[in-house]
């Protein structure tokens, strides 16, 4: 095992390296300045030392006391011949001075000089020009003396000139020259200054260096003093290694953990004793796939559980922290923590768990179970209270009833409050979203409070505040019930005032949407605000203990609206009362079509459709009250006691719509559901309806998977079943295109009739009463077409024979004929008029289905119709 380290060496100097460098670099560079400056003065001083030796001014008075000396000679020969030696002799002396004056280092400067060099030429010229006339013999040169005397004559002022303005040049010179040396001896002082300044910032660098190292040398000991300190008072094992593996440091806890002395463990490899045998291969332990490769591990690879074992052998869990300290000898560095205890704990907690959600599991059961069983006798209940005001009663029978079945609703909303905090708690509950009218909820809100507003006294209304809108997206079952709680709740606390529902889109385009509840009653004080969505939290108030309930509405109306992505909150005075706003994400549904009826509209209690219903339920006291609620209605009922009789009585006969309860013996309504939808037989394709008092509807969307088409919940309200049941009719399949040729082949007898159907009809009642049976359909039916053929579209009792004539056609197997009369029942239910030309296609289509009716029971049966059928 190879084992990653948290910290590395300090390395105290390396940040003042570069600067000593520089340091140093400088001062080579002034060295060498000061250097050449020196050999600038030298230089300096040597071409003084040259002028001197060439004797400036005593060459250049010289230069004209040899010239007067020749000139004396030149006159001594001419009075005495014998003096020519002497002359020539004089005049090289001449000549030699001239030439040392113009090779001379010093005087090479002077021939730019106009005021020397033209003087300096001049006598220069009359040497040249005597040179050959001294050289000659004594007679030519006694002869030519007066013309050399004159010619030095004329010369004379020139070597006057030319000393001076030799002697005033030498001067200016001599002047630069001392200016330069003095300027060098300055700037050779100002170098030695700053090189002594930089000698003096060296060595105050050097020393701070010095007085830094000492300073990094003593924290670097006193932190290895701590880490040591650290390092051996940790409660954690710390081991560390090198690439290999080798152990190098092994604390005091590794050795209380391991059992191995620090002296044994150092120099060993960790892998080889630290690790539990079955975890020493890499494929058997991948975690320390990082030192396998020798790099520093990930973030995600730094922390992990692993077994190590004991110097007894003992195996048990460990945590480890690894890194590496990237160096020239890299070392992995861990801290290993015993987590023995950890896991036990973790294993109890883990059991406890398991113990708590069995509990909660049984308590949601319980839950299910109470429900049903709760709501069971309350829809009895409240449906016998229905049925109750359709008799005649008494001022005091009408009075005692409502005050019945105001208290069976407020038991209904406690149980319901309470199973939807159950729910909520457990986890189980969804938000959904589907298109929705939003008019159409809230017009529902306002007409299920109303009589709970009329019963204190008060107004009850909702308006748009800004521009209006129609249909949205989100879950409207639970924005009804998180509204209805709101205005519950207003209604509750206010008497003889108003409470409105204010709706206004706060940004349209990302469909933020808020509801306002304003009410004018007792208002609540603000330190109440704060509890007032707790849970079983009721207000000290005398309406709150007039009213009742459980403190439940507001916090479940929070947890609706959290589910929902929105949020609820409430503003109020007291005496002055209050709002209660909700803020939800509630897209808007471009093109929403509006249904036909508002869902506020209550259906008549004697719709124009008669529909032939069957109602599967276990409970006999349902099963009364719906048998009344639907005939009462005008419909037709056929009771099945439970599921197995359901699909039973479905096979046998069609009816138009299902009403089946979920939790029944012998045959629950999910399995009946599934026979039906499953088999072949006569209402196959018919609408069913759920019939649930679970308190955990979740299940619906399996309702729907298993064939289910809508879904009621129990207690049943008569308004909603009988809404239920149109709009199951509603969605019945529009029936094929009318057959337009009247002649009748094989292949259009199987599509005008469905044999399934008929072959049951033949097979369920007894030979001899089948010829009455369809003579006597034939009858109707040729009245019915009759009638509907040559009706107006727009006559009220069509869509009443329509229905009829089509339950006696799905009987007899005339499924063509049946699926176009529901067509145009199903036109006439939407507020649409049947085409005129539909209504006439009908007698065609009775003709044909008639004369395979006909034929197929001309094959079974001795006599299958009248002659006049014929």
């Amino acid at each position: 095992m190879q084992i990653p380290p948290r910290f590395a060496r300090a390395r105290p100097g390396r940040a003042t390296v570069p600067q000593t460098a520089v340091a140093g670099l400088a001062l080579v560079l002034w060295a060498m300045l000061v250097v050449w400056l020196g050999w600038l003065v030298l230089r300096e001083i040597d071409a003084f030392s040259t002028a001197n030796s060439d004797n400036l001014q005593w060459s250049l008075s010289q230069a004209d006391v040899e010239f007067l000396q020749f000139r004396l000679a030149l006159k001594d020969a001419e009075d005495a011949p014998d003096a020519l030696d002497n002359l020539r002799l004089r005049f090289d002396i001449f000549y030699s001075r001239m030439a040392t004056m113009s090779s001379g280092k010093l005087f090479r400067s002077l021939h730019d000089s106009r005021q020397y060099a033209g003087p300096q030429e001049r006598v220069q010229g009359f040497l040249d020009e005597s040179v050959p006339l001294i050289d000659a013999s004594d007679a030519a040169l006694h002869a030519a003396l007066p013309r050399i005397s004159a010619r030095a004559e004329s010369v004379a002022a020139d070597v006057r000139a030319f000393s001076l303005a030799a002697l005033a040049a030498f001067a200016e010179v001599s002047d630069d020259r001392r200016e330069g040396i003095t300027r060098l001896m300055i700037y050779m002082a100002v170098v030695l200054m700053a090189l002594f300044f930089g000698l003096t910032l060296l060595a105050f660098t050097l020393f701070r260096l010095f007085r830094l190292a000492r300073k990094r040398a003593d924290e670097i000991q006193i932190a290895g003093a701590r880490m040591q300190t650290i390092v051996e008072t940790s409660p954690n094992a710390i081991v560390v290694t090198d690439e290999s593996g080798t152990v190098r440091v092994f604390n005091a806890a590794a050795e209380r953990l391991f059992g191995y002395s620090r002296t044994e463990a150092c120099g060993r490899i960790a892998a080889e004793f630290l690790i539990a045998p079955g975890y020493r291969q890499p494929e058997q332990n991948d975690v320390f796939a990082f030192a396998e490769e020798r790099r520093r591990p990930l973030p995600e690879e730094r922390q992990f559980e692993t077994v190590l074992q004991t110097r007894s052998g003992r195996s048990f869990p460990a945590e480890l922290s690894v890194d590496r300290a990237e160096a020239e000898d890299p070392l992995y560095v861990a801290y290993i923590r015993d987590i023995s205890r950890w896991k036990d704990a973790e294993e109890m907690l883990t059991e406890a768990r398991d113990r708590a959600l069995a509990g909660e599991r049984s308590k949601s059961e319980f839950l299910a179970v109470m429900s049903h069983e709760m709501r069971t006798p309350l829809n009895g209940l409240l449906g016998t209270m229905q049925l109750m005001r359709d008799h005649s009663l008494t001022e005091r029978q009408t009075e005692l009833l409502d005050r019945m079945q105001s208290s069976g609703k407020l038991l209904l909303d406690l149980v319901n409050d309470v199973l939807d905090l159950a729910k909520f708690e457990a986890g189980k509950m969804e938000a959904v979203s589907a298109p929705f009218s939003l008019p159409r909820l809230l017009d529902g809100v306002v007409e299920t409070a109303l009589p709970l507003a009329e019963t204190y006294g008060n107004a009850l209304s909702w308006r748009w505040a800004g521009p209006a809108g129609a249909g949205v997206f989100g879950d409207a079952r639970r924005l009804r019930q998180v509204l209805l709680n709101l205005v519950g709740n207003a209604l509750k606390f206010t008497r003889d005032g108003a409470v409105e529902l204010e709706v206004e889109y706060l940004d349209a385009a990302q469909g933020e949407l808020e509801i306002r509840v304003i009410d004018t009653g007792i208002g609540i004080r603000e330190a109440d605000l704060i509890r007032i969505f707790n849970d079983f939290e009721t207000l000290d108030s005398s309406y709150a203990r007039e009213t009742g309930g459980t403190g439940l509405g507001l916090g479940i109306a929070q947890r609706f609206t959290r589910l929902m992505g929105g949020s609820i909150g409430a503003e109020s005075e007291p005496g002055e009362g209050s709002l209660f706003w909700v803020r939800l994400p509630l897209p808007p549904v471009p093109g929403f079509p509006e249904p036909a009826f508002p869902d506020n509209a209550a259906p008549d209690v004697r719709p124009a459709l008669r529909l032939d219903v069957l109602v599967v339920e276990d409970n006999e006291v349902n099963r009364f009250i719906l048998r009344e609620m639907l005939e009462a209605a005008g419909h037709t009922v056929t009771l099945a006691e439970n599921g197995r009789a359901g699909v039973r009585r479905a096979a046998e006969h069609r009816f138009d719509v299902i009403l089946m309860d979920i939790s029944m013996p012998v045959m629950d309504g999910t399995s009946a559901t599934k026979h039906i939808r499953g088999g072949h037989g006569a209402s196959a394709a018919t609408p069913i309806i759920a019939l649930t008092a679970h308190a955990f509807p979740e299940e619906r969307e399996q309702f729907y998977q298993t064939g289910m088409t809508a879904c009621l919940t129990k207690p049943i309200d008569r308004a909603l079943l009988l809404r239920g049941l149109e709009e199951a009719v509603s969605e019945l399949p529009e029936a094929p295109p009318l057959p337009p040729a009247p002649a009748e082949t094989a292949s259009e007898r199987s599509t005008l009739l469905d044999d399934r159907l008929l072959s049951h009809f033949l097979t369920d009642f007894p030979r001899d009463k089948v010829d009455l049976l369809v003579t006597r359909f034939v009858e109707e039916t040729d009245n019915d077409i009759a009638t509907l053929s040559g009706s107006d579209p727009g006559n009220p009792d069509l869509a009443a024979l329509a229905h009829r004539c089509a339950g006696a056609s799905g009987t007899f197997g005339a499924e063509a004929l049946r699926l176009a009369l529901v067509q145009i029942e199903a036109r006439i239910k939407r507020g649409a008029p049947p085409d005129p030309a539909q209504l006439r296609a009908l007698e065609g289509l009775w003709q044909q289905s008639r004369a395979a009716l006909r034929a197929r029971l001309g094959r079974t049966l001795a006599a299958p119709l009248s002659p006049q059928d014929g």
